[in-house]
């Protein structure tokens, strides 16, 4: 049996960093694996075997038959883990998930996100081809949170066929800095949903001396343009911001040096599958300020974690400033320099001036959460519940394929988004 782990690129971000904490604890309890992106990673654990048409930014033709031709030297059966493939990104992804399910290939479906919150542009795109959410005996979605597994499950999906799999976190503990002022840091790509305006707002009301920084631009993307807005924002305004930090040569040495560097890691982002940020800064040992979101918080609770410095919303001239468009976020963030009294963080049901909260929030006293909350995260467990998953998909039968009920799936993210309204 082979499992082969299948994405789109091996570029930084969270999927990348999860597939090679995978491959990396595959190898060390001698499970017999093997990685195809569209293109090398050069700290990826195992083999690696490249297929260009995966790459969504180029959106090759990509053939169920170009990946069988890669792998048909290896043991069989195959189990094909296949990270992301109902999301959208690439035009021919669904059309090649539904042709091995076809097959009788055995599957397991790793979804980190979903096209259907928020992300109009990918669903238009799923939506335009085949279904996207295949069933059959020898296929298992592997979800991040309980919420998504309901989702799936009010979709038609069998209790049997779904596990909730939290990604994989390795403690990796720095020393708190010796550093006089706030160093903060944003471990993400610059992407819209990130709510890179947030941050500014906040680095705008800071104490003196602190600094912001995000370690990943929004790559070859339509988030460019708003990136690109927000650094000339940020230039204008002579706000304590640095982009892209680890995008200089040696990205992985990089990072690594930024977060030994910062003392705190910052979240502001509005919509998250698993929502990294919030359990790495665990395992980096670092205080996190920013944005709760509520399903993920929910999550965070069911295994005792509560990070104290996150906000339920922030409002400019009672504004929400996440929900307004770029230019109504820009005049308010300009707003918040002339008057910082304007600016309120409500925690639950308690409002309070964003000026004194940061100040508390990004104070040196505020320690970061136990490294023993993370245990239930290793790698190494995290393989074992993957491995057992495939264990299942080996002895099953080939059957009939069936599908998902798209449109719940759709409407049961819309719910959720105005529960949390």
């Amino acid at each position: 049996m082979t499992h082969i782990f299948v994405h789109y690129h091996l570029r930084p971000g969270g999927v990348t960093r999860v597939m090679l904490q995978q491959a990396a604890a595959f190898q060390r309890m001698g499970l017999h694996c093997l990685t195809i992106s569209s293109g090398p990673f050069d700290h990826l654990t195992g083999r690696h075997r490249c297929l260009p048409a995966l790459d969504y930014a180029d959106a090759q033709n990509l053939r169920w038959a170009d990946l069988r031709e890669l792998v048909k030297d290896l043991p069989q059966p195959w189990i094909w883990h296949v990270h992301n493939p109902t999301l959208g990104c690439h035009p021919d992804m669904a059309s090649v998930i539904q042709n091995m399910a076809h097959a009788g290939e055995r599957l397991i479906l790793h979804l980190h996100d979903f096209a259907e919150e928020d992300r109009p542009q990918n669903l238009q795109r799923l939506s335009a081809g085949p279904p996207w959410f295949p069933v059959g005996e020898r296929i298992h979605y592997v979800v991040l949170t309980t919420r998504d597994r309901d989702i799936l499950r009010n979709a038609g999906l069998a209790a049997n066929r779904v596990t909730v799999i939290g990604n994989p976190i390795l403690p990796q503990p720095f020393p708190m800095p010796q550093s006089k002022s706030a160093q903060i840091i944003y471990p993400t790509r610059a992407i819209t949903r990130k709510n890179m305006g947030e941050m500014l707002l906040l680095a705008a009301l800071s104490p003196a001396g602190a600094r912001f920084a995000t370690t990943l631009g929004p790559g070859k993307s339509l988030h460019q343009s708003s990136y690109e807005h927000w650094q000339n924002v940020a230039q204008v305004l002579d706000l304590p911001v640095d982009w892209a930090v680890t995008e200089s040569a040696g990205c992985s040495t990089n990072f690594g040096t930024h977060i030994r560097h910062a003392t705190h890691l910052i979240s502001t982002s509005m919509q998250e599958g698993f929502g990294m940020a919030f359990w790495e800064a665990i395992a980096w040992q670092r205080p996190l300020i920013g944005r709760a979101i509520p399903h993920i918080e929910e999550h965070l609770a069911d295994h005792g974690i509560r990070h104290p410095h996150l906000y339920h919303g922030i409002f400019v001239d009672s504004l929400e400033f996440s929900q307004q468009s770029v230019t109504v976020q820009t005049e308010l963030l300009e707003r918040a320099m002339q008057d910082p009294t304007r600016v309120q963080v409500r925690q639950g049901n308690r409002s309070v001036d964003a000026v004194s909260w940061l100040a508390l929030a990004l104070s040196p006293e505020h320690k970061p959460l136990p490294l023993s909350l993370l245990d239930p995260f290793h790698p190494d467990q995290h393989a074992r519940a993957v491995d057992q998953i495939a264990q299942s998909l080996k002895n099953a039968a080939a059957s009939d394929i069936s599908q998902l009920d798209a449109e719940v799936i759709r409407l049961s993210f819309r719910k959720t988004v105005q529960t949390h309204a």
